[in-house]
């Protein structure tokens, strides 16, 4: 009969092994089931604001039609805004270019090729 029962700690070990899976899996069940309730909420808020926006921009191009006395001109109008804003905005998320500065290259001296 040893000193230590080594089956003992061996069960332990692998009791407090399997706990601190369970408790690592459900931290990131949690953490994933927030990040899915956070992406449904924005996709319901976006779609709230878009109807909004669009019966808003509707509304605009009515007016614009009844002020100009025409059915068409006032729709055109609000389109062609969109149009701009939106391609001000594409403009925006383009990666700016390259500086036409190129970086300067290492020179190689004589002493560091002969190394080599």
């Amino acid at each position: 009969m040893g000193f230590f029962n080594n089956n003992g700690l061996i069960d332990l070990l692998k009791n407090y092994l399997k706990t601190q899976f369970e408790l690592v899996k459900l931290d990131i069940q949690e953490r994933l089931e927030a990040l899915l309730e956070r992406i449904f909420k924005f996709i319901i808020l976006a779609f709230a604001l878009g109807i909004g926006i669009l019966f808003l921009l509707h509304g605009i191009a009515n007016m614009i039609n009844t002020y100009l006395d025409s059915q068409f001109w006032g729709h055109l109008i609000v389109s062609g805004a969109c149009f701009v804003v939106g391609a001000i905005m594409l403009a925006s998320f383009r990666k700016p270019e390259e500086n036409s500065v190129e970086p300067e290259e290492e020179e190689i001296t004589a002493d560091e090729s002969d190394t080599e």
